[in-house]
This record gives structure tokens, C-alpha cells and sequence, in this order.
């Protein structure tokens, strides 16, 4: 059942209800698909006659209810809020059966409480021109290649011939 504004909503056993015209094999049929059976397994489960899945699964009042009873429970879930979701993962917190499992827990809890500082990072990006490039002075160059280039105290180069297709 799902709060809303204060008061506990539940389902609605009225004649917009479909649920409520089906038969009792109909009803369990609907609860055994909901839970994700298969249809025969569902049938079986209910207590219906051997090979009469096709038949429930068919029947319009029992579409009408899985429809009704799948819309409902999505309302509900629409409904959650941030102290039903944290009451939720206490639970997990006092049900961990290993420290993965409750530092998990936590973790997911941190996250809902927004303990953790967002990481910031700034990138520039400035796309130099071969001539901009060219008039970098070697500390700007060596700035430009990363901060492992900046300790360069000596080395060697050899011109690599130039492209002339830029």
C-alpha cells in the first residue's frame, strides 16, 4: 500500500475493480501470473483444469484484471518516497549477512543522503595553430606536453620533415 498525502492508499475493491467479478481460480490465476509464472504453471497453481491456461489467459476479465492490478501496483511505486527508499535500505543495513553486503548498503545510503561531494574536474581545451604552436616559448611547449616534460633539463631532438599537406 502506498501513502498519499498523509493517508494510506490501498486497492480499491470496487466494481472499477475487475478483479473483484473473477472466480476464485480466475483470482488465483491472476495473483500466480503477477507473481511471473507461466501460464500453465500459473493454471496449475490456481487449481483450473489441465490444459485450460489458454483459456484463463484469454478471458477478458482476467486481462482486465492482470491490466488494472499491474497498473495499481506501478502507481504505488510512482508514489515511493526518499524516507520509504531509506527505511528500505536500513532494512538491508540490518539483514547483511557479510561486510560486502552491508558496506553495499551503506554506500546506497550515503548516496540517498547525498554525503558524498560530487567530483569536479575543469577541462580547457584550447586547439593551438601550427603558428601558435610555433610561437609558444620551449617552457610553454614543455607545459603543453605535460607535467612530466617540465623536469627536461637536457635532450636531444631531430627535426622530422615538415607536412606540407596542413
Amino acid at each position: 500500500m502506498a501513502k498519499k498525502n498523509g493517508k494510506t492508499k490501498g486497492l480499491q475493491l470496487t466494481e472499477r475493480n475487475p478483479y473483484t467479478a473473477l472466480t476464485l481460480i480466475q483470482k488465483n490465476y491472476v495473483e500466480a501470473r503477477l507473481q511471473g509464472l507461466t501460464q500453465k504453471a500459473a493454471a496449475a497453481a490456481a487449481g483450473a483444469a489441465p490444459n485450460t491456461q489458454r483459456e484463463l489467459e484469454q478471458n477478458p476479465k482476467v486481462r482486465a484484471a492482470i491490466r488494472y492490478l499491474i497498473k495499481e501496483s506501478t502507481d504505488s511505486v510512482e508514489e515511493l518516497t526518499k524516507s520509504d527508499v531509506l527505511t528500505g535500505m536500513m532494512d538491508a543495513v540490518s539483514a547483511a549477512a557479510t561486510a560486502a553486503e552491508l558496506v553495499m548498503a551503506w554506500r546506497e545510503i550515503g548516496k540517498l543522503l547525498g554525503a558524498y561531494e560530487p567530483e569536479r574536474k575543469i577541462l580547457e581545451v584550447h586547439d593551438y595553430s601550427r603558428d601558435e604552436l610555433r610561437t609558444l616559448s620551449d617552457a610553454d611547449l614543455a607545459k603543453l606536453a605535460g607535467p612530466r616534460m617540465t623536469d627536461v633539463v637536457d635532450a636531444e631532438f631531430t627535426a622530422l620533415p615538415t607536412n606540407t599537406r596542413d
